[in-house]
């Protein structure tokens, strides 16, 4: 059933595209390539590393102080520095990529629009095409034009931090209690027990 519906679907893409009498222009990009050679994405790399550098001494040096002195302390800062780098390079890395895929989502949009190509298509996914649809380069020089501010913290980011600021309730203790006892029920049984024979 499924062959068949794809079949369907390509004989009403051919029958589509010869009533139009129009072939689509169809663009292949690498973007694996494009982050990984262009400068903002080599930036984008230099910057995650510094951060990953700049962490990791952290890290080390709450490991010499439990090293040199074993406390529940120096225990506690090493923990607390670990938990640091693993939250902070998680978020930085997903925050970093974000900025660079924004970016060049955008920039394909613009040379699609202005190459007036129909269908831009990932190089992975490609089974076989012809090389001068290949794009890639053209999008890495495009690219390598654009300044991308790897600082800069999203507007929404700015907003929901100030949304999610707490603020200090008297009654939030008790409805924890109450919470607590909510969780501490057990599970209730299922309303109808098979019947034995």
């Amino acid at each position: 059933m499924k062959k068949f519906c794809t079949f369907l679907l390509l004989v009403a893409v051919a029958s589509l595209l010869a009533a139009c009498n129009n072939t689509p222009k169809i663009a292949v990009v690498d973007g694996a390539k494009v982050f990984r050679e262009s400068k903002p994405g080599q930036d984008a790399m230099a910057y995650l590393r510094t951060k990953s550098n700049d962490l990791q001494a952290e890290a080390k040096a709450a490991q010499e102080k439990v090293q040199a002195k074993q406390s529940q302390e120096n225990a506690a800062a090493f923990q607390e520095a670990v938990t640091k780098y693993q939250t902070t390079m998680g978020a930085e890395q997903q925050r970093v990529v974000g900025l660079l895929q924004e970016n060049f989502n955008k920039l394909l949009e613009k040379y699609r629009k202005d190459n007036k190509v129909d269908v831009v298509i990932a190089k992975d996914v490609v089974l076989s095409s012809d090389e001068s649809t290949d794009i890639t380069n053209k999008i890495i020089e495009e690219f390598n034009k654009t300044t991308i501010d790897l600082n800069a913290k999203p507007a929404a980011a700015k907003v929901d931090a100030a949304a999610a600021k707490p603020e200090a309730k008297p009654e939030a203790k008790p409805a924890a209690k109450a919470d607590a006892k909510a969780d501490a029920k057990p599970e209730a049984k299922p309303a109808a027990e098979p019947k034995k024979p």
